[in-house]
């Protein structure tokens, strides 16, 4: 019987380690805003520059704030000359932040992004296109 409420215990503070440090490793999963750009209620194409940092990257996000936008597609520009082409078929605003839009190549160090969108917002508010990236 003492066996048992030993192995019983054990398991228990086993299980707790575990997901103290599943928690701590996910809150090392940080995300950057690291480029805006406002954006025109045509079909157009802009470009986010990118903070000229040396950091790395694995994912993006693009959010858009104040309207609707269907972004139709994405190119990610990389440090090195670099790029990886994402189909996005989205509409993207304020209920819905897109995919997740993981880096070919994990580690990345990125220049800019490309994305090409439509709408037909009757907004006169222009909407504000956000670039996030996960460390």
């Amino acid at each position: 019987m003492k066996n048992q409420i030993i192995k019983i215990a054990s398991v228990f503070v086993l299980a707790f380690i575990i997901v103290g440090y599943s928690a701590v490793a996910q809150n090392k999963l940080t995300w950057d805003k690291v480029g805006t750009e406002t954006v025109d209620y045509t079909i157009d194409h802009d470009v986010v520059s990118l903070n000229k940092s040396q950091q790395t990257y694995t994912a993006l996000k693009i959010k858009v704030i104040n309207g609707t936008l269907n972004v139709h597609k994405a190119t990610v520009h990389f440090a090195n000359g670099d790029k990886q082409d994402v189909e996005l078929p989205e509409v993207l605003g304020k209920d819905n932040d897109g995919k997740l839009i993981d880096l070919a190549g994990n580690k990345r160090i990125i220049e800019k992004v490309t994305f090409w969108y439509d709408t037909e917002n009757k907004n006169n508010e222009k909407a504000m296109v956000e670039v996030w990236a996960r460390k």
